[in-house]
């Protein structure tokens, strides 16, 4: 899966719960809103109805306590005196009231507050309301009340037991409307006002017909019809459809309220909508960053990936060329050991028959000489990749002094390089790889201190602390330091990572260290730094001490002059060397007879097998090197003592049992060599 699709399906892990709960919040949300909108609307039906039972209750009792005046005792025949007192008594008690009064007999009207006090009675006229026995409420004639309007009648009886008289307290629609429109709801909202009789007495909004005109829908007399209070679902032929709420007070004044059904529903979406788009454009700007940060990932690990191949096509040009490099140095390095093997045998020829007490010190300066140029060849077979690793027991008393004039070589004459005496230890390791690691941290002194200092190599039994984190065992620790700069410390963690290096204008920089580092670990220990700003640099290879090992053949460096009598078969190509060795093995009395390739060295054991030893260079011309004549020897004639000679010797030494000489060889070391395997044939 891309980095694209993880990021992105993360980002859907992530949210998409989130998402889930946002939509249950919205469901929740929706559910609380329209239940708070519900009983809105339910309570306001409510408080519509009871406060328009309540005004009536109060108009009602008006009348009743007007029509039970003991100024009407005389009804229907009043004074003059008695109505005017009883007209002023009305006025007051309804004074501040958008309500009037009116006081009627049969076809006379003794008393109307909308008119003056000292308007005398007046006939009513044609169309005057018969005379009610009994409470209740009465639908006024619009034309002579100006407007439609509602009357409480409350009968007036006087003396008697039988009414005489009607007292009206006559309450406009207009008034009613007034009411309810104090009554706030949200728009698109509808009231219904229904008196107790179920006639429409307010439209609210108001309906440009007069209220007696406008019906009301069966299906909403069905549904009131015998109920106190609630709601129900309506579908009108035309129109919307909607849910109305309704609620009875105690005198029978009915309220609706008539809500439209996507106003209720939909109206309280909004928030949720909003809320739901808010969590998708989320959702999609996470996705979106998600993909421009996957392809920004994507974009910076192929750059890395590009780095890393550009460093490792480095890595393999510079390899290459190095690879090149020890070709050439072990053909080269071949043709010079045969010249410094001419040199050798033949000074040690001189040295033997000279007679002469004046050559004795030329001919000792010149093996001396060949002795170091032989140990600069075998340095630069190693530097050549000319030797295979391989790893051995080295006696660090022994071995660390010898180091001293290859690393003064690489510190150069400005950098004092201080040697401590080592104690008696062992470590098994490659020489070649540890001398390599050395150089390595020689290298790195050198570039440390460009103005010249001074370097100490010491080897020491290593401290527990810095074997805390290694296996149990004894372990000894090889430190190089400097007294240069230091290193950063934000650089220190680094400086044993492959590729890593300051040094940004030298190719195949970068590994010096890391070599280091795989050596320790790979002989079972560990490189650490320690490092401060202004105190310098030290390196320690902590590696595991090991035991002192004998060695199978001894090198000789004694002069053994006593003759031996052997025959020697000598395989060598190139005639000078061939010449003289033959001469030198001779002076020792061997018998020795010589073949240029390993072709004519078979076909002379197979003539005459008399053979004790074979000296055989390994590089020879023709389809058999060295080692191959050595292997068919073994093979076919198993008496014949076999000794190579190499200037790779190390990389071959124990090679299938034989001895190994390094070439050029000390003649001294030849001789002995000969002997001990011509004294076992």
């Amino acid at each position: 899966m891309s980095i694209r699709a993880r990021l992105v399906l993360l980002v859907l892990i992530v949210l998409l719960p989130a998402l889930g709960a946002a939509s249950w919040v919205v469901f929740r949300t929706w559910q609380a809103g329209h239940a708070a909108l519900d009983l809105k609307a339910a309570d306001g039906t409510r408080a519509l109805a009871q406060g328009i039972d309540q005004e009536f209750t109060k108009h009602q009792a008006i009348a009743r306590a007007l029509a039970a005046s003991p100024l009407l005792d005389a009804a229907p025949r009043l004074t003059e005196h008695q109505r005017t007192q009883f007209d002023r008594t009305v006025r007051r008690a309804i004074q501040g009231a958008a309500v009037s009064v009116e006081l009627v007999s049969g076809a006379v009207r003794w008393i109307d507050t909308r008119l003056p006090a000292a308007v005398p009675p007046r006939p009513l006229g044609p169309g005057a309301a018969e005379m009610q026995d009994h409470a209740g409420i009465l639908v006024l004639d619009p034309e002579r009340h100006d407007g439609d309007a509602l009357a409480i009648v409350e009968p007036v009886f006087g003396q008697g037991s039988e009414p005489v008289m009607n007292l009206l307290v006559v309450v406009p629609v207009a008034e009613l409307q007034r009411l309810v429109a104090q009554r706030s709801s949200p728009q698109g909202w509808s009231r219904l006002l229904l008196d107790p009789e179920g006639r429409v007495v307010v439209r609210q909004p108001a309906s440009q017909r007069g209220w007696r005109q406008g019906a009301l829908d069966p299906l909403v007399r069905e549904s009131l019809a015998g109920r106190v209070e609630g709601r129900f679902a309506l579908r009108p032929p035309r129109g919307e459809p909607l849910r109305v709420y309704f609620s009875r007070g105690p005198r029978g004044w009915t309220s609706l309220t008539l809500v439209p059904r996507a106003q209720l529903d939909m109206g309280l979406l909004d928030a949720p909508a909003w809320l739901l788009l808010g969590a998708l454009a989320l959702l999609a700007l996470a996705v979106a960053g998600a993909w421009w940060v996957a392809r920004e990932e994507l974009r910076r690990q192929v750059d890395q990936a590009v780095a890393r191949t550009r460093e490792a096509e480095q890595w393999a040009a510079q390899r290459e060329r190095l690879q090149a490099l020890g070709r050439l140095t072990g053909r080269v390095v071949h043709e010079f050991n045969n010249l410094l093997g001419v040199i050798s045998n033949s000074a040690y020829l001189i040295q033997r028959q000279a007679t002469q007490a004046s050559l004795a010190m030329p001919v000792s300066a010149t093996l001396r000489a060949v002795e170091a140029a032989s140990r600069l060849t075998q340095q630069l077979l190693r530097f050549g990749a000319r030797q295979h690793s391989r790893p051995r027991t080295l006696a660090l008393p022994e071995w660390l002094p010898g180091l001293r004039e290859m690393l003064g070589v690489v510190l150069g004459r400005r950098i004092d390089l201080r040697i401590e005496p080592p104690p008696d230890l062992c470590v098994r390791a490659d020489p070649d790889e540890l001398e390599l690691a050395l150089i390595n941290l020689a290298l790195n002194a050198r570039d440390a201190l460009p103005d010249g200092g001074s370097v100490s190599l010491k080897a020491e039994a290593a401290d527990a602390a810095a074997v805390a984190d290694l296996p149990p065992g004894r372990y000894l620790s090889i430190t190089l330091q400097d007294n240069g700069p230091g290193i950063d410390p934000t650089q220190a963690p680094r400086v044993f990572e492959p590729f890593f290096t300051t040094k940004r204008d030298e190719p195949g920089a970068g590994f010096g260290l890391s070599q280091v580092h795989g050596l320790c670990v790979q002989a079972g220990g560990k490189a650490v730094l320690r490092s401060r700003p202004g105190e310098g640099t030290a390196v320690s290879l902590v590696l595991p001490a090991v035991e002192p090992e004998s060695p199978a053949l001894r090198e000789l460096t004694g002069d053994d002059r006593s003759p031996f009598v052997a025959r020697v078969l000598l395989a060598e190509d190139n005639d000078s060397l061939g010449e003289v060795t033959v001469a030198l093995i001779e002076t020792m009395g061997a018998r020795v007879e010589r073949a240029t390739n390993a072709e004519q060295a078979l076909a002379r054991l197979a003539r005459e097998p008399a053979v004790d030893v074979l000296l055989t260079d390994v590089a020879m011309p023709g389809a058999m090197d060295g080692l191959d004549l050595a292997r068919v020897v073994r093979q076919r004639w198993p008496r014949v003592h076999v000794v190579l000679i190499s200037a790779q010797a190390d990389a071959l030494s124990g090679a299938q049992g034989f001895t190994v000489l390094r070439k050029p060889c000390a003649p001294a070391v030849l001789m002995a060599a000969l002997r001990q395997h011509a004294a076992g044939a």
